[in-house]
């Protein structure tokens, strides 16, 4: 088939999963046109996928950049240069708009995947909802978990079928060779992936962090990743007094060698659709402690898998690591079974093919 990808680049989730669907993709057999504002770390220069940028210009007379027009122009050129059978968006506002905008013709079909924020933040938005809604409306739509799907229905009154991201358990898996780069010997390993942004709440994993100190426990806090927030955790660890344990690593295209050398890996996100750097961190043997929030017990088993505390509980995120850590016997268990399940649930053929039935379908 002949696919065009619509998402956005960077560091975000959406964008990282759409990268590696389209690799997976044209392993596959299948023709791959991504499009996007800037090229995903994921998407190596070197993949058999076809990116194509896309160029929102500005003009003093207006009040933003034309990102949306730009999209939709951008899509209708490369559906009928590469002769597009399906286009799949990813991340609805505003590619679901752009793909409406963009006219394709009556033998191009389009799928939506509905990622997080796009629903449960900027969805409840009046300015955004009402074309978002009408957008999706004209299309197949999935949502990644299906507590989203759920939100989906509520926000844009829409049906959205389930498909779950996944991860590649060859490329992540379990590095404790690679602790010793981040940690001194007899320290605590406990990771942080993520874009910073406000809904994040990175500031309360330096809170938790600076509690689990506090209780005696030998450990570093690696945050990995660039955003917004980023100064305002650092500010908060000087404020706290412990900087000097909080380490900032920049975004990398192979986080794996750093997840996978982790202890405990720590969300504390005001929402989560699914949680990829949690699932990331599952397939590396990496136990996951988050708050629980929307799709994410869809990926953590709790207990099992990792620990889930209630929104806002940084005491009870540091607790329940340190009782985590006191116990190596019961956190090794933890981490065979963390990268089991999430290579048995997740696995990146099953998900890809249910991709590949809803475009044939």
């Amino acid at each position: 088939m002949r696919i065009g990808l619509l998402a956005f680049g960077g560091l975000g989730g959406s964008g990282t999963v759409a990268a590696e669907l389209g690799l997976r993709l044209t392993q596959a057999g299948h023709e791959v046109v991504f499009l996007s504002r800037e090229r995903p770390l994921r998407l190596e220069h070197t993949a058999p996928v076809r990116f194509e940028r896309i160029d929102a210009p500005t003009y003093p007379v207006l009040p933003g950049p034309l990102y949306s027009l730009a999209a939709a122009s951008a899509l209708r050129r490369a559906a009928r240069e590469h002769r597009l059978e399906v286009v799949h968006t990813h991340y609805a506002v505003p590619h679901a708009a752009g793909a409406s905008l963009a006219r394709l013709e009556a033998e191009v079909r389009v799928v939506h995947t509905l990622h997080g924020t796009d629903v449960n933040l900027l969805g409840l938005d009046p300015a955004l909802r009402e074309v978002t809604a009408l957008a999706l409306a004209q299309a197949r739509v999935t949502a990644v978990s299906a507590s989203l799907a759920r939100q989906a229905g509520v926000a844009f009154g829409v049906e959205a079928e389930v498909v779950p991201n996944f991860v590649d358990a060859a490329r992540f898996r379990p590095h404790p060779e690679l602790k010793p780069r981040y940690v001194e010997a007899g320290e605590a390993m406990i990771v942080h992936a993520s874009n910073f942004r406000p809904i994040k709440r990175t500031p309360d994993l330096v809170r938790a962090f600076a509690h689990l100190l506090g209780m005696g426990v030998r450990a570093r806090l690696v945050f990995l990743g660039d955003g917004p927030e980023r100064p305002l955790a650092a500010r908060t660890a000087r404020e706290l007094g412990v900087r000097d344990r909080v380490r900032f690593l920049p975004p990398t295209p192979r986080p794996e060698l750093i997840i996978g050398a982790a202890d405990l890996l720590w969300l504390h996100s005001q929402e989560e659709s699914f949680g990829l750097a949690a699932l990331e961190a599952l397939a590396s043997g990496v136990p996951v402690v988050a708050a629980r929030v929307g799709g994410l017990s869809e990926v953590v088993r709790h207990g099992e898998t990792g620990w889930l505390v209630e929104l806002g509980d940084v005491h009870g995120q540091a607790e329940a690591s340190a009782a985590l850590l006191a116990e190596p016997d019961r956190l090794e268990a933890m981490r065979r079974q963390a990268r089991a399940d999430a290579r048995a649930r997740f696995d990146p053929d099953a998900v890809v093919a249910r991709y590949l039935e809803v475009y044939q379908s």
